[in-house]
């Protein structure tokens, strides 16, 4: 039976993997998209909203593989970041819908930005809830990993990663060698926030220290 479980919690692991390293690549490949042609800069209740505007999904919408997306995850993050707001990522949340193995992973997921890739300073966001069967540290210890390489992968690669308390959490840092900063934090009940930043400002680290 424990040979069981632990087979089983590797395949759940494997599948976090996946689903990071895809959604994560697809974020990076379109920051590589709009760097083109340009100078290299390689790149409910207890929480206060977010403003995030109109959303295509005003209430919730759930993708062919049974992701469901949902803003209100964004009220577990804070009012605004270096006085700019939060954007929902329709675009993120779209190709997320048709990710089966996010679906297999995270039963709740929204996506933000803060600022353009074009910008000095800009962040890209994820907020998901991890299905039941998905609440383990092997399936968090895979998705940190391989979020990081995805989000890397067009800023040549995971140079350094490391773990921080920033704000009384535990951070997983990673750094890309083009500069990007990734981060990933567990929050209560079970949802994880994954993001990563370019430029002097560190929005990420910002958002981090601003949650309550």
């Amino acid at each position: 039976m424990g040979t069981t479980g632990r087979a089983t919690g590797v395949r759940r692991a494997t599948g976090a993997r996946r689903a990071a390293l895809a959604l994560a690549a697809v974020v990076a490949m379109a920051l590589a998209g709009a760097a083109c042609g340009q100078p290299v800069v390689t790149p409910t209740p207890l929480y206060t909203a977010v403003h995030i505007g109109p959303t295509p999904w005003a209430s919730g919408t759930t993708g062919q593989y049974g992701l469901h997306i949902d803003p209100s995850l964004f009220g577990k993050l804070p009012r605004q970041v270096g006085a700019l707001p939060i954007v929902e990522d329709a675009e993120s949340e779209s190709v997320a819908m048709d990710n089966a193995d996010l679906a297999k992973t995270f039963d709740g997921y929204a996506a933000g930005s803060i600022g353009d890739v074009v910008d000095d300073n800009w962040l890209k966001l994820m907020v998901g809830h991890f299905r039941p069967e998905n609440q383990n540290a092997d399936v968090l210890s895979a998705w940190v990993d391989q979020y990081a390489a995805g989000a890397c992968s067009q800023a040549n690669a995971v140079s350094s990663s490391t773990q921080e308390t920033i704000n009384g959490f535990i951070v997983d840092l990673a750094t890309c060698g083009g500069g990007p900063v990734v981060y990933t934090v567990l929050l209560d009940n079970q949802v994880v926030l994954s993001m990563f930043d370019f430029g002097p400002k560190h929005y990420g680290r910002q958002l981090i220290e601003a949650i309550y």
